[in-house]
């Protein structure tokens, strides 16, 4: 039979991420934001610090020996002037393999004036500033991403714990048998219908790892998530970050994918799994997230909260998008709104 992964797409992060096609991401900053988010719902985002080390922990642990080829570790601190002025200039030069002081004296001074660096200095005076830093300099121009010290160890560290834990380790397994395979960050790219408007989207997922168990015919999916609060206060930012509305996208995308292939039509996919660990006790704690109960399909509901699901929210976007709506869709401009009205909302 064929692998799950027969029908992803063969395509690099960075175009998956380029790919225009609705998320998780884009929905959940929606849903998290409302209409004020409208305006930069689909602008680049710049990752955080965390985000980076959550790449890196995420990449250490599923991409194997391939992450070295990934990541540079920098040993040395470079300030933050020259840092931003080698950035630059990596980003500027057409010559890749040329060292620092092999550039031409009149593409330095050209790339060190486009970004403001020491503006009254001359070429001789920019260079020896600038020289001191040249392994960060030919780091940046190897095309891999460069780390801190500290972060790749404590990457490493939070990745042993997992390989070490009992539980862990059979989870993110890496050894694939006729039973069970382990497939990390698989993407995806799916039309969709939304059961309300009928309107058909395409939809992107790229799970961080699904276990594929033939035996059983059940698909795991399960994602990592890195914070700086302790993994047993996960459901703070369960809450904040919406990833109720991850594990929903995910899995219906996937429920179509196996509908239409006759090879995974009898497989169960399972409550969603997230495993938090936090750099700041390094203790990795799961949750079990059950999106198909019937309580949680058209969105999160919990006590007396209720939160709207994937597919109403999107109907939401799309209609605001469609009618290049200038306020939300409760406020009227042609009379008075009523205050009391709109604060029981």
């Amino acid at each position: 039979m064929n692998s799950l992964k027969d029908y992803s797409v063969n395509i690099s992060e960075e175009e998956y991420h380029n790919y225009p096609a609705w998320s998780y991401s884009i929905i959940a900053k929606y849903a998290k934001e409302g209409f004020s988010a409208m305006k930069t719902l689909h602008d680049k985002v710049t990752p955080t610090p965390s985000m980076e080390f959550g790449s890196l922990f995420d990449a250490i642990l599923t991409h194997g020996r391939q992450v070295e080829n990934e990541y540079v570790v920098c040993d040395i601190t470079v300030p933050d002037a020259e840092k931003k002025a080698l950035d630059y200039i990596a980003s500027r030069t057409d010559k890749p393999h040329a060292k620092l002081d092999e550039l031409s004296p009149d593409d330095l001074m050209q790339y060190c004036d486009e970004c403001q660096y020491q503006g009254r200095w001359g070429y001789d005076a920019r260079l020896k500033h600038l020289l001191p830093f040249s392994k960060y300099y030919d780091m940046k121009m190897s095309g891999k991403a460069i780390v801190s010290k500290a972060d790749w160890d404590d990457a490493i560290q939070m990745a042993t714990i997992f390989r070490k834990d009992p539980y862990l380790s059979t989870l993110f397994g890496t050894k694939n048998t006729k039973d069970v395979e382990y497939l990390y960050q698989t993407k995806f790219i799916e039309d969709y219908v939304l059961e309300n408007s009928g309107r058909t989207v395409k939809v992107k997922i790229m799970p961080d790892l699904l276990v594929v168990n033939h035996k059983d015919k059940t698909v795991q999916p399960v994602d990592l998530k890195t914070s700086t609060v302790p993994g047993w206060g996960f459901k703070d930012n369960f809450l904040k970050y919406r990833y109720d509305i991850q594990a929903h996208v995910y899995s219906d995308i996937l429920a179509i994918i196996m509908c239409k292939n006759e090879d995974y039509r009898e497989y169960t996919i399972l409550p969603y799994l997230f495993t938090d660990i936090s750099r700041s006790d390094m203790v990795p704690v799961t949750y079990r997230y059950p999106q198909f109960d019937p309580s949680q399909i058209d969105g999160l509901s919990f006590k007396d909260y209720k939160y709207k699901g994937w597919e109403e929210l999107l109907d939401e976007i799309i209609t605001y998008e469609e009618t290049e709506a200038t306020v939300p869709s409760y406020i009227v401009t042609d009379g008075p709104n009523d205050l009391l009205d709109i604060l029981n909302k």
